[in-house]
């Protein structure tokens, strides 16, 4: 895709362009007495945004989904990317529901990074093509990485209509409150209108605030009195820590492990082959990517890949690849040499399923809801699924529609499930 930190090098470009932009002149005439004048002048010295005319921004103008995808993608890097690959890996989607030409690296990019989750997301972008505030939340909140796990501890929302933000976004809209992107008081009525259209103007000061805070995740000052930034963590997952790593969010094949032993078996001179989850990713200035890889005996291995190695050796999906199109939470078989990955390529691990579950949560928007599944010990178990091909029934087996699902029921689930979710293929709703 690309041979150099491309998400570094945008951090730094950003970082450059945060620290000169309040000399810059106003490049464009309808905005000199707009509340989001700063912020306008910055995303476009960062290269986030343009006008809509030569030397009109059109602040007040609603933003689309495609715009908002594109200025986020923007700012993740990918306009010093090559997205070839990306683009010829999702065309059929893109084909499917006619993305514009002017968008479809960007899009191709959100689907394979995750900030759209389905097609389901692509549907509405031509459906509903105006985004909302809430979509501005969710498709920063996913480029920052934003997740369960790295969220407990962000502010609890106090708007009067916080019951109209589905709880599964909640913390997409925290954290937009704790980097400053928003108010958390809300509007003059104490609300913060999830569904509103989101205006250019608004639009701008959230990715210009969120784009100073992906330049924190990504470039650090060197405080040992060099000038040289010190390049502490390139995240193509963009998770939010100041580690010099990519962390994963799959189950406990994302968590470090609390010792910190790292198997060091690997440097036997040996060729060797190894299967497990991708834990973490480690890119750092000056030396080659590292992967560490749960194992299947539950060990933690530390392997060095080459950046440069041939497209041929790298397989995801059964599709040539590259490096960084590697991210944690992959299930892979690794051949490596010394310590040192000559090959590695993802394997499926989806099994069928059929079980009984409790739902605990839908999401709609994006074709998701989340059950309780029990496990082999009885030890109750919360579970993603995908619903977006649903069929739904009743014990009669009525057909009905996906709608019929809610919060509480007991179900039957029939599917495929992978390492990331369910992917549910008929639901029986019991009662």
């Amino acid at each position: 895709m690309y041979k150099k930190m491309a998400a570094v090098l945008t951090a730094a470009t950003i970082f450059l362009s945060t620290v000169s932009m309040a000399y810059a002149d106003t490049p464009f005439k309808d905005i000199e007495n707009n509340w989001a004048k700063t912020h306008i002048i910055s995303v476009y010295d960062k290269g986030l945004m343009t006008g809509l005319a030569k030397d009109s921004f059109s602040p007040d103008v609603v933003v689309t989904k495609y715009s908002a995808i594109k200025s986020v993608a923007k700012m993740m890097g990918t306009d010093i990317m090559d997205l070839d690959s990306i683009v010829a890996k999702h065309k059929s989607v893109l084909d499917k529901y006619n993305v514009p030409s002017d968008y479809r690296k960007e899009v191709a990019y959100a689907l394979e990074k995750q900030l759209l989750q389905s097609e389901f997301d692509l549907s509405q972008m031509s459906a509903t093509p105006n985004a909302t505030k809430l979509d501005i939340c969710i498709y920063l909140g996913r480029a920052l990485g934003v997740n369960d796990e790295n969220s407990k501890n962000l502010p609890v929302l106090i708007y009067k209509d916080a019951l109209q933000i589905p709880s599964l976004y909640h913390k997409y809209v925290a954290y937009m409150i704790k980097i400053g992107a928003i108010d958390s008081k809300g509007d003059q009525e104490g609300k913060f209108n999830p569904s509103n259209p989101a205006t250019r103007a608004m639009f701008a000061k959230m990715i210009d605030i969120a784009s100073n805070e992906y330049v924190k995740t990504n470039v650090s000052t060197d405080t040992s009195g060099s000038s040289e930034e010190n390049i502490d963590n390139q995240n193509t997952g963009t998770a939010i820590n100041e580690t010099p790593s990519v962390t994963g969010n799959n189950g406990q094949a994302g968590v470090a492990p609390t010792d910190n032993t790292i198997s060091d078996d690997n440097n036997t001179g040996v060729e060797k082959t190894d299967r497990g989850i991708i834990d973490t990713i480690t890119y750092k200035r000056g030396s080659q990517p590292k992967i560490l890889l749960e194992n299947e005996n539950k060990e933690m291995v530390e392997y060095t890949i080459p950046e440069d190695l041939m497209r041929e050796n790298i397989i995801i999906d059964g599709q040539l690849s590259d490096v960084y199109s590697l991210r944690p939470g992959q299930y892979v078989e690794i051949r490596a040499l010394s310590g040192v990955i000559d090959r590695i390529s993802t394997i499926d691990v989806s099994m069928p399923v059929n079980t009984t579950a409790i739902i605990k949560e839908i999401d709609g928007l994006n074709g998701i809801m989340y059950v309780y599944v029990n496990d082999k010990e009885g030890i109750s178990k919360e579970k993603k699924v995908y619903i977006h091909n649903v069929k739904v029934t009743d014990l009669s087996l009525n057909t009905l529609t996906a709608n019929a699902l809610s919060p509480g029921q007991i179900i039957n689930l029939i599917g495929t499930e992978d390492l990331e979710a369910i992917t549910a293929q008929i639901v029986i709703i019991n009662q």
